[in-house]
């Protein structure tokens, strides 16, 4: 999948599940390098109410949602750090 595909699709997922694509990234990066709440609601500059909102939306998700939602991430964040390696 090319990389403006794989934005395409992120963008059409998250607004279909009520969420913003730049917050979620964000929020799901820093969730996964062990920031809290308020932590996460201070360095992307959206509400811990917000933040707590999203989390709720990932648990509530299929497991399946999940897991595509989860792969397109990692595959933006890989494809990322590759151009900022180059």
């Amino acid at each position: 999948m090319g990389e403006l595909q794989v934005r395409r699709v992120f963008v059409s997922f998250t607004k279909q599940h009520g969420m913003k694509p730049v917050v979620l990234k964000e929020l799901v990066f820093l969730r996964t390098k062990g920031f809290s709440n308020v932590e996460i609601s201070a360095q992307i500059g959206v509400s811990r109410n917000t933040v707590s909102s999203y989390l709720e939306k990932l648990r509530q998700m299929q497991d399946d949602d999940l897991a595509e939602l989860m792969e397109l991430i990692a595959l933006m964040q890989r494809r990322q750090k590759e151009m900022l390696e180059r």
